[in-house]
C-alpha cells in the first residue's frame, strides 16, 4: 500500500489494467447469448478490453502514444477515459449477472475518473500521457509573420 500512496500513477495503470480484464469478461459474457447485436457488442467489448490491457501492460513507445493520441485523444486524459469507461460499464449491463457486476464496476471507475478530472489531485500515469511533440517542429500552416 505504501508503494501506491508514493506512486499513485502505478496505482492508476493496475486499475486500467482491471478494467479492461472486467470489458474482457463482460464481452466474453455478451458472446453467450446468441443475437446479433450482443454478439458484435462482445466482440467490441472483447477488443477494447484488450486494446486497454496492451496499453497499460506495455510500457508506452512515442509511436504508440501517438497513434492513440491520432484516433483517440479522449483516452490522454482523465475525463475521457472517465466517459469513455462509463459508456462501456453501461453497455455491458444486461442479460446476466456477471454482465451486471463488470457493467458497475466498469461504470464506477469511469464516475471516479470523471471525478479525479475536477480534482487535480494526481497527474495521469505515463500510459494516459500525450505523446512528446518535437520542439523543432513547424505548423503545417503559418500565417504571414508581418
Amino acid at each position: 500500500m505504501e508503494r501506491f500512496t508514493q506512486n499513485p500513477a502505478e496505482l492508476f495503470r493496475i486499475v486500467n489494467i482491471v478494467v479492461g480484464g472486467f470489458a474482457v469478461a463482460g464481452g466474453v459474457g455478451s458472446l453467450i447469448n446468441h443475437s446479433f447485436s450482443s454478439i458484435i457488442i462482445g466482440i467490441y467489448e472483447v477488443l477494447i478490453g484488450a486494446i486497454i490491457i496492451f496499453l497499460e501492460i506495455r510500457t508506452p513507445t512515442e509511436e504508440h502514444k501517438a497513434l492513440v493520441h491520432k484516433y483517440a485523444s479522449f483516452m490522454h486524459s482523465f475525463i475521457g477515459r472517465g466517459v469513455f469507461y462509463l459508456l462501456l460499464g453501461v453497455l455491458m449491463l444486461n442479460y446476466y449477472t456477471i454482465l451486471y457486476i463488470c457493467g458497475t464496476v466498469v461504470g464506477v471507475v469511469g464516475l471516479a475518473y470523471i471525478a479525479l478530472n475536477f480534482l487535480q489531485m494526481f497527474e495521469a500515469p505515463s500510459t494516459m500521457q500525450p505523446p512528446n511533440s518535437d520542439p523543432e517542429s513547424q505548423p503545417v500552416w503559418q500565417g504571414p509573420t508581418e
